[in-house]
């Protein structure tokens, strides 16, 4: 073992040994040192036993780091020694922390098995409500208690939906640490689902459509756009947002959403009645943008900001107690006033239930284009009539 009272001549002067690396004990400070590796690397080091283990924490690199500055260090971490802590066992901790597990679980999990739409949603909820409470903590000090701060947080502002996708992506995000060996065990077992949602039944009658219809094309594009396709097509709001120019076959007049886009995951062709049509050719395409409705300045992301956007009509519309997904229910309630055969209607929809479901939609691969065509027309028809 050499010995020397290190100084930064010391350690210039050390060279690598072809033989292998080799450590430099510091005479001033016990268990400091320098390991000089064969490819000339100076690292400092301190090396301690805790809990009848020999440990060895590394300080950093020289002359990255100074002598005076792992010297320092190396005095605070005997502190922490002698106070019965781990230095050691505290960075490996710290490299564990929520904002940086959190992190490798969007890049690994969410990115890679969920749709776009979902990756916005999750990754917005992970920003607004978790990061800034839990960021800098150890993953493996997060507790139930922790888990029903925050959902009851989420509750009180009146936002039950929120709190349960909250709940869905946090418990989601302690089974991946889990299968990683990260944790131990899911801190959300045992922590009731927030809120109770009851499936909602409103229907928007011919005259409260013809009032947001109007309130929508003087809100013009992209957010007023988007409602009036939302009426005429039945699709769900991150299916028209997400929409970009070459999902549409301009000459069949069909837009095919790709399974990454639907909730069912499931690719969907949709033939665009006259008026969609209209209305899509009316926007402008431009510096080859990909998205329909991009968001402002941007070539990767789509619009937002939908809360600020519909308070901005309800003000123009004056109808009560409607949301976005009711222009769906009622597309699809209005095609069945008009004679639309329901199988015809859950087509439009792209839903896996009903008549087309189970062994039905494994046989049946008909795809009633031009079933769907008509009564999309017959839709649009009724709504330019409002």
């Amino acid at each position: 073992m050499t010995k020397k009272s290190l100084t930064d001549l010391t350690i210039r002067k050390l060279t690598p040994d072809a033989a292998g690396r080799y450590d430099v004990w510091d005479t001033n400070v016990r268990g400091f040192g320098v390991r000089v590796f064969k490819s000339g690397v100076k690292s400092f080091f301190l090396s301690y036993h805790m809990s009848d283990r020999k440990r060895r924490d590394t300080l950093g690199r020289y002359p990255d780091v100074s002598l005076a500055d792992a010297r320092k260090l190396a005095y605070e971490r005997r502190a922490q020694i002698a106070r019965g802590e781990d230095p050691v066992a505290r960075t490996t901790a710290n490299s564990k922390t929520f904002k940086k597990v959190v992190g490798d679980f969007i890049e690994r999990h969410i990115l890679r098995h969920n749709k776009e739409s979902t990756q916005l949603l999750y990754k917005m909820i992970i920003r607004n409500e978790f990061l800034p409470i839990w960021g800098n903590r150890p993953i493996h000090e997060i507790e139930r208690k922790d888990i029903i701060t925050v959902l009851d947080q989420i509750m009180s502002r009146g936002s039950p939906g929120t709190a349960n996708n909250a709940y869905a992506i946090v418990s989601k995000f302690f089974n991946w640490c889990i299968s990683r060996d990260l944790v131990k065990a899911n801190p959300c077992i045992g922590v009731e689902r927030p809120a109770k949602l009851k499936s909602r039944e409103r229907i928007l009658t011919d005259h409260e459509l013809g009032k947001i219809w109007a309130a929508a094309d003087r809100a013009g594009y992209p957010f007023g756009t988007i409602i009036t396709l939302l009426i005429l097509t039945g699709q769900r709001r991150g299916e028209v947002v997400n929409m970009e120019w070459d999902q549409i076959d301009w000459g069949s007049k069909v837009w095919n959403l790709p399974s990454k886009l639907t909730k069912n995951k499931k690719a969907h062709s949709l033939p665009l009645s006259k008026p969609a049509i209209e209305i899509i050719q009316a926007i402008p395409q431009i510096n080859n943008q990909k998205f329909v409705f991009p968001a402002v300045g941007s070539t990767t992301t789509t619009f937002s900001g939908f809360s600020k956007s519909k308070r901005r009509l309800d003000e123009k519309a004056q109808i009560d107690d409607w949301r976005i997904h009711d222009l769906r229910r009622t597309a699809a309630t209005g095609m069945a006033m008009l004679g639309v055969p329901p199988h015809v209607i859950e087509r439009v929809l792209n839903h896996s239930s009903g008549q087309l479901g189970g062994i039905a939609g494994v046989y049946n691969r008909y795809q009633y284009l031009d079933e769907m065509s008509a009564a999309l027309e017959l839709w649009a028809e009724h709504l330019m009539a409002l």
